[in-house]
């Protein structure tokens, strides 16, 4: 697809996937309905200033936004895109599938490996390390969306809401919990990157990247016999048409 050159020409692409995936009872719209509502939540933070250097958060929302659309845009024509996206879109495909699932897929190859490439490309060498505070504010703004993304999933499964009770750990929820410890781990995947001088070295790097994260999506697929049985229950349990839980996403 043509490049983005703005954030809100990011917002206004995801809301037209989301908005299709209506129509067309996709469950692609789980996850483009939440990177939408977190997008805006980033702008907001740009124009509240809330960011150092709002131009370069915005470069890396951009950058970051880009390897996403590009991927969702190749699965569709039928053509190849990293193992960790091939993975998530697949399951779209699959009705054995939660929400949960479907989102958790998302942001797998999202968090796990386009930002540590999008942050890489945003400031190489010694430059990444100034990018670090900006970088671990994302996740302040993540964490104050993450209650409504719990609430509004709780919507579409009812027990949710007791599970997020069992999986609190002492200052947060599972899901806060779990995207900080991805982007931490995507920080550190990023300075690798950042300080890779040769493109053949970085390409390396990258397709071991992906190879992890498609791994990790394999298991987020397939975790288990037990696990796989809650999950059917999971899936047969939630309530609404796909079009419906899109909606419902989309009131974070």
């Amino acid at each position: 697809m043509a490049p983005m050159h703005s954030i809100a020409e990011v917002i206004a692409r995801l809301e037209q996937i989301t908005e299709q995936a209506k129509k067309d009872e996709s469950p692609v719209g789980y996850f483009s309905a939440l990177y939408y509502k977190m997008t805006i939540a980033i702008r907001d933070g740009i124009e509240q200033g809330v960011f150092e250097n709002g131009s370069r958060m915005e470069q890396l929302d951009v950058r970051f936004a880009q390897r996403y659309l590009d991927a969702l845009d190749a699965w569709q024509a039928g053509q190849p895109t990293s193992a960790a996206w091939q993975k998530a879109f697949e399951a779209i495909s699959d009705d054995r599938y939660t929400v949960l699932q479907h989102i958790l897929l998302g942001m797998n190859a999202h968090i796990n490996l386009d930002l540590s490439i999008a942050a890489a490309q945003t400031r190489s060498g010694d430059a990444i390390f100034g990018l670090r505070a900006d970088f671990d504010r994302v996740n302040d703004i993540i964490a104050s969306l993450t209650n409504r993304v719990e609430e509004r999933l709780a919507e579409i499964w009812l027990p949710l809401a007791f599970l997020d009770i069992v999986l609190r750990t002492e200052e947060e929820g599972w899901a806060n919990f779990s995207v900080r410890v991805a982007r931490a781990a995507a920080w550190k995947a990023a300075t690798a990157l950042a300080f890779t001088r040769q493109h053949e070295t970085e390409q390396a790097l990258i397709r071991d990247l992906d190879a992890t994260v498609a791994q990790l999506a394999g298991k987020l697929q397939r975790p288990g016999f037990w696990i796989n049985v809650c999950l059917g229950w999971m899936r047969r349990t939630e309530e609404g048409t796909v079009s419906e839980k899109i909606e419902t996403l989309m009131k974070i």
